[in-house]
């Protein structure tokens, strides 16, 4: 028998084993703080700070000699109250949203026990953890932005959104490059901290193999100091890059106005009206020309959806109409929709600078394409200043249970009773509006808080010939999360999204992130959560190419199959492990 192999362990919480130790109070900590440490570092609070400590406690989980199946449970269950406490601001959407709470907050919280799993296999397998620790991280988190449609929201690099020169290194590798970090500095520090224990308590550890020896803690701390030096000195040089002015104005219009999924005629009449009025005070409070004016996500529909389509498909089916009186009625509804339109820009065009200049309109708004069969989308619509449609949107990433739940078309029980804007249809393309010179990128919602979403629309107009957006302009609807932290949340989504990209972003939101970022992350202006009122952006133009926009998420994607390889663990690995 060979006395110096390291003691057998289970590695999966489905294993149990006598010879495992129970649940102590070390234990207990170490669950606690990974529910505390990570929360507190996130909005609400977001004291940033904690971010060097944020993963310590599943490092050292992952550290120790043993794990019992049951001391899984009890991580698994400290992770499950962390995120069930981060997006508890997702149950205000509906009632029917609160079972989906919980069990979202139940599928992240396999996330960590994941972690700690895999972290001790490639250990196990000779992988020193500064450089275990972080491609399992990184790993973990591209399997999440890709799983179950993916959510990027609360990303470990997040808690460093208001670090400007942290955070430039997200052209490089987006997110993950940013979260890469910051468990460097987490693994130094959870090294020299064993190190002095283990130090402190002689032979208390002798049998543990996940000890560190000084040698190893010198390279943790060198490493960290050196990546964490680079990082700063890449981001202040990202941020003295000079950027060129715009000559393109807009006005992004924001309320705090409560939404409900199946609103009656005149509540929507109510909305549009007081986007209405608040556009034309925006107009109204400067002596600059706007070239647009920017409305939340579905703010504009007012009762009259954009209808797109020929009008000679499933509509005239269903009302029994001939092709002929479908496609007059078509008409009559696009006449309608852009003479408000039109009237709109009138009354805006008014207050519009010394030429009274109608502006163009980008409206969040329902689209309704009428073809073999009748598609609903959550759509942006361009007016342009001549009153007519230039252009529309077709929001591509649909949010699973807000606006779509899996096979719901094939149960007609459920189809029948969920509210009906849960049938929506997913858009095909990325879309391009011009605004004079400048190009704009549009996105819905949680097309920025899915960062490779984002990314991914402005790398298909890349490939084409009309060149990278000048900007990317996105509405959303966060009225459903009340003024809960989802919000800011979604805002350090798209602070990622334009450093990620180098493109400033537009975000006009009702309840949400009414805010204009540049091009290195920073809010150059916004609404307070919760007011009502505009901001009057003109972003700068930036010329700079990302290698993300480059080559994609594809060193993400090389740490995800790593992770997904340790996790279901090879026989191989298993013999030699």
């Amino acid at each position: 028998m060979n006395k110096s192999a390291p003691p057998t362990e289970t590695e999966s919480p489905a294993k149990t084993s006598s010879t495992k130790p129970p649940v102590g109070r070390t234990w207990w900590w170490i669950a606690m703080a990974s529910l505390v440490v990570p929360w507190l570092s996130q909005p609400p609070l977001g004291w940033w700070p904690l971010a060097a400590i944020a993963v310590t406690p599943l490092l050292l989980a992952a550290t120790q000699a043993t794990i019992s199946s049951r001391q899984y449970a009890v991580l698994y269950l400290a992770a499950v109250g962390y995120w069930a406490l981060t997006l508890q601001g997702l149950r205000f959407a509906n009632p029917l949203i609160y079972p989906c709470w919980i069990a979202l907050a139940a599928y992240l919280a396999i996330y960590p026990v994941a972690y700690v799993v895999v972290l001790r296999r490639l250990m196990r397998l000779g992988l020193a953890m500064v450089f275990a620790a972080p491609l399992a991280w990184v790993g973990m988190e591209c399997i999440r932005n890709y799983m179950l449609t993916g959510i990027s929201a609360v990303m470990l690099g997040h808690t460093l959104a208001d670090v400007p020169s942290l955070i430039q290194i997200a052209d490089l590798g987006g997110s993950y490059a940013v979260s890469l970090v910051i468990v460097v500095v987490n693994v130094a520090v959870v090294s020299a901290w064993r190190w002095r224990w283990c130090s402190t308590k002689g032979s208390a550890d002798a049998a543990n193999p996940f000890t560190p020896s000084i040698g190893s803690v010198v390279t943790c701390c060198i490493a960290a100091l050196v990546l964490l030096s680079a990082t700063f000195l890449y981001g202040r040089y990202r941020l003295r890059q000079p950027t060129q002015p715009s000559t393109t104005t807009i006005a992004l219009i924001g309320r705090n106005e409560p939404v409900e999924y199946d609103q009656d005629r005149s509540r929507e009449l109510e909305l549009f009206d007081a986007y209405a009025q608040e556009s034309i005070r925006a107009f109204q409070s400067t002596d600059e020309t706007i070239d647009a004016v920017v409305w939340p996500e579905s703010m504009f529909t007012g009762m009259i959806p954009w209808m797109a389509g020929r009008g000679d498909g499933a509509m005239a089916r269903e009302l029994g109409l001939s092709r002929e009186e479908e496609q007059a009625m078509t008409a009559e509804h696009r006449k309608r929709f852009q003479f408000r339109a039109g009237s709109l820009q009138a009354m805006l065009a008014a207050s519009n600078g010394p030429q009274a200049t109608k502006p163009d309109i980008i409206g969040g708004c329902g689209v309704i394409d009428d073809g073999p069969t009748t598609k609903m989308y959550s759509g942006i619509v361009h007016v342009g200043a001549e009153g007519r449609v230039v252009d529309w949107y077709g929001k591509m990433h649909l949010v699973m249970f807000g606006e779509y739940i899996p096979l719901v078309k094939h149960v007609p029980i459920v189809r029948d009773w969920v509210p009906k804007n849960l049938g929506l249809t997913p858009g095909e393309h990325a879309k391009r509006f011009h605004v004079g010179p400048t190009t704009l990128c549009p996105n819905i919602c949680i097309e920025t808080a899915v960062e490779r979403v984002a990314i991914n629309h402005l790398r298909e107009l890349k490939a084409d010939e009309g060149g990278l957006p000048d900007a990317i302009v996105t509405v959303t609807n966060d009225a459903w999360f009340d003024d809960s932290s989802v919000i800011t949340h979604h805002k350090r989504c798209a602070q990622f999204v334009a450093v990620a990209c180098r493109r400033p972003i537009l975000s006009a939101a009702n309840n949400g992130p009414t805010a204009w970022i540049d091009s290195n992350g920073r809010v150059v202006d916004e609404l307070p959560q919760g007011g009502n009122g505009w901001v009057i952006a003109k972003p700068s133009l930036d010329s700079r190419t990302s290698l993300v926009m480059t080559i994609g998420d594809w060193p993400a994607r090389v740490c995800a199959i790593v992770f997904l390889a340790a996790l279901l663990r090879p026989k191989s690995w298993r013999r030699r492990g």
